[in-house]
């Protein structure tokens, strides 16, 4: 049955949410159940950082310090999900990639050939005023292959 699944590579975006956790408990269910090679990815935003730093808003001893706290929390989310993965049997790599979401993501699926792409939802409503709502919609606009919402 594998042969005839339409998805051969899943791309999981990890990011602390709910709904990314819901996402990421999806994915891996449907890598079984489609017998596709998982992955799971989570960014350090250093974009967002470094903009933040050329307003002045933050200084860089404190871009740095952000930084470091968001690698290590974001590598924390991933390792639950592999732990997740690894308990229901299901291979899976884990990628913790620097810059902004949409652009890492979509570096990521062409370099895996991910034929699927799996976020957690969203409010449409706040791609206004949250980035990382306004990363995910670039990532569903700009994405070569199909996006899953997860909610």
């Amino acid at each position: 049955m594998a042969a005839l699944s339409p998805f051969r590579s899943i791309l999981v975006l990890v990011d602390g949410t709910e709904s990314a956790m819901r996402a990421a408990e999806y994915s891996i269910r449907l890598a079984r159940a489609m017998s596709a090679r998982l992955t799971a990815i989570a960014v350090v935003d250093t974009h967002t950082l470094h903009r933040l730093m050329s307003v002045r808003i933050l200084v860089e001893p404190e871009v740095k310090e952000f930084e470091a706290g968001l690698q290590q929390n974001q590598q924390r989310y991933l390792d639950y999900v592999a732990q997740l993965a690894t308990r229901e049997q299901v291979p899976i790599e884990t990628v913790l990639g620097v810059g902004d979401w949409h652009s890492t993501v979509l570096a990521e699926q062409k370099a895996r050939q991910a034929d699927l792409i799996v976020i957690g939802g969203f409010r449409m409503t706040l791609t206004k005023l949250n980035l990382l709502a306004r990363e995910r919609q670039m990532i569903i606009d700009e994405a070569p292959c199909p996006v899953l919402v997860v909610k």
